[in-house]
């Protein structure tokens, strides 16, 4: 209680400055600007429209979003601001207009900013401000460790406050801030040749959920409000730090399930490049009942820090137990390069040569296949002791683990009746029941009707062909008159020959593409054929094949005028499909 009575109070009676400013105000067509957004005051309690509003010229991708708390007195001001990207196309004056946002309940009028796009731009103008996220690979297994490393511009300076340094932002991930570390690099300069040492974090991302999967980095950063890089604090205290929130392009990357086949015995989830080391046994020598430690090392190129120790095996001649790990910080283990599985052995049986193996796998991302990594045995001798013999089936008895019994209790009372019975009458003395005793024989009746009907089809195939004719024929027809309405000469003769082919097709051993005017003309008699049918038979498959084949078509003159001769055509070829 003194502790928290001596901290500092946090201000949140001031009013609300908010600032809206735009990182570097001045930028190339495709380069990135940053649309910085700063409230003094707490996160919780601003609501920005569900829509922002657009720019012209621009379209906004939200960035990061986080909460400092700055030093202003006596008291602690929040700072919370809200990234947004992008990447101008034009050159020209972007401007984000004014809008109002709500915060602590009141309206607050956040100011217009302008971005100036221009082509020709001084080398001393400075870039926008941001993380870069550099991932090694973007396709992965689940539990597979992904390592990251944040690259920030400049020697610059972080500003921790009760949370981690760097956060990896992104859904189905798992990250662990321990295995974030800051370290310098030799990076390549603006000159070329030369290195100059650059800031990095290094950190280690796991992802829990199969699909496609997207990330990215923000980190506050604490610089003089004199530098280029404060832009975002409303009205710093004088000689100060001025927060920034800096964040970084998101990064896709598609993450595939561990397969279920050729999963081997011990698989606990570890994924990676894994190695056993040689098993230490703390005596070669011991008696019956007395424990003895096993210890044996994990070494790799994985998920480390993720491994679960497997179960212990129940051997007929020993009682293992699981003691777990050493516990040590994620820090150490990373630094070692190894883990620890500790057991505990008690044996049951001076009949016992070796320890039991104890099955352990993992899964290769590389190789995409599980390897076994099972402890082996180890040479043992084992003397009698104080516990007799014959109590070693007792102790291996209560080794093992039972579930306990749950007592049977009464369910509780139903909140709302149930359905109520209409009758007391039994159903098989009701009408409905003996009604339902012939619904097996209808449906037998059923079956033996479609049976019957299907075998008659087969026999006579014929039948079919002229259905689906009739059915093509009605659809080519609807597309002859609608092709007449709009006065569409060429449709209307396409669909008139499509219409003669379908319907003249069943009575021939081919199918309706295949027929040429010649076969159509078959179907009328020798007056027919010299007459004003045949003439129109004639001119619409001449009209087609000058479509397809002449390079100036032509003929379609009156050819709609031949409507009501072409539909009593194929009124009489239909009567041949019935």
């Amino acid at each position: 209680m003194s502790l928290m009575l001596s901290q500092p109070r946090i201000d949140v009676e001031s009013p609300v400055v908010p600032t809206a400013v735009f990182d570097p105000p001045v930028v190339r067509p495709g380069a990135l600007a940053i649309y910085r957004l700063t409230f003094n005051a707490l996160e919780e309690s601003i609501d920005l429209p569900i829509e922002m509003p657009a720019p012209t010229g621009a379209k906004l991708r939200p960035g990061g979003h986080g909460q400092m708390l700055a030093m202003a007195g006596p008291t602690l001001q929040p700072r919370t601001s809200y990234n947004f990207h992008l990447r101008p196309s034009q050159p020209g004056e972007i401007t984000m207009p004014e809008f109002v946002a709500t915060v602590y309940g009141k309206p607050v009028t956040v100011p217009a900013a302008r971005l100036q796009v221009m082509t020709d731009l001084p080398a001393t103008n400075f870039a926008a401000h941001c993380l870069v996220l550099e991932v090694p690979q973007t396709n992965v297994f689940v539990g597979q460790s992904l390592p990251v490393t944040i690259l920030f511009p400049g020697l610059v300076g972080i500003a921790m406050q009760g949370q981690a340094p760097v956060q990896l932002i992104g859904q189905g991930l798992l990250t662990d801030p321990s295995s974030l570390h800051p370290r310098f690099e030799p990076r390549p300069g603006p000159v070329p040749g030369r290195n100059v040492q650059a800031f990095l974090y290094e950190g280690i991302v796991t992802p829990i959920s199969s699909g496609k999967l997207s990330f990215f980095a923000q980190s506050f950063v604490a610089a003089r409000p004199t530098g280029p890089i404060a832009v975002t604090a409303p009205g710093p205290v004088p000689g100060g730090p001025a927060y920034t929130l800096l964040d970084s392009d998101p990064v896709d990357f598609e993450v595939r399930p561990i397969p279920i086949e050729g999963r081997l015995p011990g698989f606990t989830g570890a994924v990676g490049d894994f190695s056993i080391g040689t098993p230490e046994l703390a005596t070669n020598v011991t008696r019956v009942g007395d424990p003895v430690k096993l210890t044996v090392k994990v070494r790799g190129d994985g998920n480390l820090l993720r491994i679960v120790q497997p179960l212990a095996p129940r051997p007929r001649h020993w009682q293992v137990l699981s003691a777990g790990g050493d516990n040590l910080p994620p820090q150490i283990i990373q630094a070692q390069g190894f883990t620890t599985f500790n057991y505990t052995l008690i044996p049951l049986t001076e009949k016992a040569r070796f320890t039991p193996a104890i099955p352990f796998s993992c899964f290769d991302p590389e190789r995409q296949a599980y390897r076994d990594l099972t402890i082996p045995s180890i040479p043992v001798t084992i003397k009698p002791g104080v516990v007799p013999g014959d109590l070693a089936a007792l102790m291996q008895a209560n080794a093992l683990s039972r579930e306990t019994e749950k007592e049977p209790v009464l369910a509780g009372l139903a909140a709302a009746p149930g359905l109520a019975p209409g009758t007391l009458v039994p159903l098989q003395r009701q009408v409905w029941f003996a009604l339902m005793q012939l619904a097996p024989a209808f449906g037998f009746l059923g079956l033996w009707r479609w049976d019957r009907r299907r075998r008659f089809l087969q026999q006579h195939p014929e039948i079919i062909l002229r259905r689906r004719a009739r059915r093509a024929l009605r659809r080519e027809r609807r597309a002859l008159n609608r092709a007449a309405v709009e006065q569409d000469a060429q449709a209307f003769a396409t669909a008139a020959v499509n219409a003669l082919r379908i319907a003249c097709a069943p009575h021939l051993p081919a199918v309706p593409r295949a027929l040429v005017g010649t076969d159509v003309l078959g179907f009328l008699t020798e007056a027919e054929r010299a007459g004003r049918k045949g003439h129109i038979i004639k001119r619409l498959f001449a009209v087609t094949d000058a479509a397809r084949f002449d390079s100036n078509p032509g003929g379609t003159a009156n050819l709609l005028s031949l409507k009501t001769e072409l539909d009593a055509l194929l009124d009489r070829f239909a009567e041949r499909l019935v």
